[in-house]
C-alpha cells in the first residue's frame, strides 16, 4: 500500500505496531491495578484480623482481644467476619464444659451411690473429656478452614473478575484487527483476480 498525501501518514505497519503498544500499555495497567487491588486487599485482611488472635500473650492484649470480641458479638447484622475473634473464647468455653459434664456426671453418680460414682469416675469420665474436648477442638477448626476457604473463594472471584475485563480489553482490539486483516486479504484476493 502506498500513501498517497505526500508520505506523511502512517503505513499499515505502523498502525500495527501502535496498536500492539496500546495493547501492551492496557495490560500494564491492569498488572498495576491487580496488584494495587491485591496489596489493597492484603493490608484489608491484616486489619480485619486474618493474623493470628493471642489473647492470652499480654494483659493489654487480652484487653483488646476482649473489647473486639464483645463488639463481634454485639454485631446483629453480620457486617464483619468475626470468626477468628471468636474462636480462642469458643475454645475455653468447649473445654471448660468438657472438664464440667464428667464431673458433674460423677458427682451426681456419687449420691446415688458411692461405687457408681467411683466406677463412673474412673472409667467414663476421662475419656468423656478427652473425648468433648477434642470435638469442640475439631469442630473449631472445621469452622476456621471454612472462613478461610471463604476467604480464597472471594479472592479467586476477585481475580476472575479482573480476567474478565483484561479479556473484554483485548477481545475488542483483536476483532478489529481481524476485520482488518479480512479485508486486507479481501482487496489482495480482489487484485490477483483483475490482473489474470
Amino acid at each position: 500500500m502506498t500513501d498517497q498525501s505526500g508520505g506523511t501518514g502512517p503505513e499499515f505497519g505502523d498502525l500495527e505496531d501502535l496498536e500492539e503498544i496500546e495493547a501492551e500499555g492496557r495490560w500494564a495497567a491492569l498488572k498495576e491495578t491487580a496488584a494495587r487491588r491485591m496489596s489493597r486487599r492484603a493490608a484489608d485482611e491484616v486489619a480485619e484480623g486474618e493474623q493470628p488472635v493471642e489473647p492470652f500473650a499480654s494483659p493489654s492484649a487480652f484487653g483488646s482481644w476482649a473489647v473486639e470480641a464483645a463488639r463481634a458479638l454485639l454485631d446483629v447484622q453480620f457486617h464483619r467476619s468475626a470468626t477468628r475473634t471468636l474462636l480462642p473464647l469458643a475454645y475455653v468455653l468447649g473445654l471448660a464444659s468438657a472438664f464440667a459434664i464428667p464431673i458433674v456426671g460423677t458427682i451426681g453418680l456419687w449420691r446415688v451411690s458411692a461405687w457408681l460414682g467411683v466406677v463412673f469416675g474412673l472409667v467414663f469420665a476421662i475419656p468423656l473429656g478427652l473425648t468433648i474436648a477434642a470435638v469442640v477442638r475439631l469442630l473449631l477448626e472445621f469452622v476456621l478452614n471454612a472462613s478461610r476457604l471463604a476467604s480464597r473463594v472471594e479472592h479467586i472471584s476477585v481475580l476472575a473478575d479482573d480476567l474478565f475485563q483484561a479479556l473484554s480489553d483485548v477481545a475488542e482490539p483483536v476483532n478489529q484487527l481481524s476485520e482488518d486483516m479480512r479485508a486486507v486479504q479481501f482487496w489482495r484476493y480482489r487484485k490477483r483476480s483483475a490482473r489474470k
